[in-house]
Formats: C-alpha cells, structure tokens, sequence
C-alpha cells in the first residue's frame, strides 16, 4: 500500500506562499485606498482654488480696479489689496499654507494646503498694455501667486506654474496703470 499523505514541508511550504500573497495583495489594497484618497483630495483642492479664483475675477471684472497694492505684506504674510473704482476692496491674504479672499461684499473665502507652501514673499506682476492707450484698448494683467509642492523640485529658482495660484485680468487700459511686475515684501527688500 502506498499511503501517502502531505508531509510537513510542504504544508509548511503552502503556508509561505500564501503568507507572500497575502502580503502583496493587502500592499495592492492599501495603495489604491490611498491613491483614491489622494484623488478625492486633489479634486476637492482643485474645486475650491477654483472657486475662490472665479470669486477674485468676478469682482475684478464687475468693478474697475484703480489700484493693488501689497503694502500690508511682511517677510511671512504676502497682502495684496485690490481698491476699486467705487472705492470698495478685496484683500488676499496669503500665509504659508492658507489663502484667504475677503471679497468686496464682506464675504471670506479660505483655501488651505495640505501638501505644500504658498510662495509669501512676493507675487509676480504681468502687465501688458498699448503704449499709448486709446478708447477700446485693452490691458492684460495676470497677478501669479506660485505655490510650492514637493512634485517635480518645485521651489523659487525652479517654478512649476501649473501648480500656482494665478488671477487674470483684461480691462480698458485707460482704467488702470502699471503696478511694476513685483507685488510683496521682497520686491523692496533683499531676501
């Protein structure tokens, strides 16, 4: 008679095998749960900045802008104040990881990063308008909050735009003059 039954080995060896495949399925698991979570993030982030930059160009495109002004901003604070021809304002307040809208109806809009930095030291400025403006001409301004994250080396010396917090503008250019291409403390002091 040839009784043969499993031996202690090869249970032994079944048992390892499962173990590995175990372990590599609750890994699997554990990155999707994680990758879903950093897509539910992404989106929600991506919703509300998109919210509060629709709020920052409706007022500017409702109002005409007289001025900006980013005299309130410190080496930790970038505050940047828009006053209008009707002589109400809005103020961005940037701190490290939160922006923060204050429209010109009183009404405050809060965006907070969770994975990455708001660049507070200055805003950059581009201005375009006719050399000598006449009626129905046109400005362009394009006001550029960069935004660090720890994707592609993001930092000052090497900027990822798509990242950044940046408001348009176009206007009559008989409306508004140029505010030079630097808003923030470190346009006027050495950083």
């Amino acid at each position: 008679m040839n009784k043969r039954g499993t031996t202690l080995v090869e249970v032994i060896i079944s048992i390892a095998l499962i173990s590995v495949v175990l372990i590599f399925m609750i890994k699997l698991l554990i990155d999707l749960n994680n990758t879903e979570a950093n897509n539910d993030y992404a989106k929600d982030n991506q919703i509300t900045r998109a919210e509060i930059i629709r709020t920052i160009e409706n007022d500017i495109r409702t109002k005409e802008i007289s001025s900006i002004s980013a005299s309130r901003s410190t080496a930790t604070n970038l505050v940047l104040e828009f006053t209008f021809r009707d002589s109400t304002t809005a103020v961005i307040d940037c701190e490290s990881t939160t922006l923060v809208y204050t429209s010109t109806e009183g009404d405050v809009r809060r965006w907070t990063m969770d994975q990455g930095n708001i660049y507070v030291n200055r805003a950059d400025v581009y201005y375009q308008a006719p050399d000598s403006p006449e009626a129905g001409d046109l400005y362009v301004l394009q006001i550029d909050i960069e935004i660090h994250t720890s994707n592609d080396n993001n930092t000052v010396d090497n900027n990822n735009t798509l990242d950044d917090f940046i408001i348009s503008h176009v206007g009559p250019a008989a409306d508004f003059t140029n505010i030079g291409n630097c808003l923030g403390y470190c346009c006027n002091n050495v950083c």
